[in-house]
């Protein structure tokens, strides 16, 4: 079972701010937990996040909501300023 992906438009901004090689290596775990979804790789956020989940991919925090096999990608920050 894997997920279609969809993207904020501004997830893109995020991934613009970020070198070429952090925004590949972000977008390639977030294709690969697509394909496979494994539930141990993800956290259920709390308030103010409800609903959310979030998938670790190195420093980088991916802040995400599941539908009937839709993935939505809300928003993609460094982990210190993820939660702000």
């Amino acid at each position: 079972m894997g997920y279609k992906i969809e993207y904020d438009p501004k997830v893109f901004k995020q991934l613009q701010k970020l070198n070429k090689h952090e925004a590949s290596k972000i977008l390639d775990g977030i294709e690969t937990y697509a394909k496979e979804p494994v539930k141990s790789r993800v956290k259920k956020l709390k308030t103010p996040f409800d609903g959310a989940y979030r998938l670790r991919i190195g420093d980088y925090r991916v802040i995400f909501y599941e539908e009937e096999g839709l993935m939505l990608i809300s928003r993609i920050a460094y982990r210190k300023q993820v939660y702000l």
